[in-house]
């Protein structure tokens, strides 16, 4: 009877990774967001809860440093639960070391979005992902939307619109810079009277 066991022991094991390696493939964008421009992209059900990347859709977004950057996820069909996860970087890693709440695959974690805002299509469970991120260092940016506490964990459409404001100089950096010009236009006045 031991004999058997170790020789299923084997089996049982590469049975158990198997659905693991049947979700493994590389993280492909859907595309590049532009500020102001939706865009339409699909996710499995539980995707995003479950951390499951296959089932999830990944975008990506150029920004600079201290832009605004608001991202808005709209289902179009009442059975998704969106919510994202935003990151620094992008990445050709494998969607299966996918962390909604964390840093993977060379992606720096900055934040997560559900339920912010009503649903966009109802019926359906839960609200939809509506929030705003300030960007520290510019660079490309990663955005990977999935599913939480949807119906069920069939594939829906969404769209995701993505807006940046860039930032604005604080009124002191003005006032410094103002004052720093007029010291200039003194001394250059200063050295044109002496040189006369």
């Amino acid at each position: 009877m031991k004999p058997c066991r170790a020789l299923l022991a084997p089996v049982c094991a590469a049975a158990l990774l198997l659905p693991s390696l049947s979700n493994a493939a590389p993280v492909v964008y859907s595309g590049k967001l532009v500020s102001g421009i939706g865009a339409a992209g699909s996710a499995a059900g539980f995707s995003w809860f479950l951390e499951q990347g296959s089932g999830l859709s990944f975008w990506q977004l150029s920004a600079n440093a201290n832009d605004t950057v608001t991202v808005q996820v709209d289902r179009l069909n009442g059975n998704l639960d969106p919510a994202l996860s935003f990151y620094r970087g992008t990445t050709s890693a494998d969607t299966s070391l996918f962390d909604s709440t964390g840093s993977w695959g060379g992606l720096t974690f900055i934040g997560s979005l559900d339920d912010e805002r009503p649903p966009f299509t109802t019926p359906g469970p839960n609200g939809d992902p509506f929030g705003t991120f300030t960007v520290a260092v510019g660079g490309l940016y990663t955005v990977a939307v999935g599913g939480a506490l949807s119906t069920d964990a069939g594939t829906y459409p969404f769209r995701i619109t993505m807006t940046t404001v860039a930032a604005v100089p604080e009124p002191e950096s003005v006032a410094l810079l103002g004052l720093g010009l007029a010291v200039l236009a003194a001394v250059r006045r200063r050295r044109r009277a002496s040189a006369r």
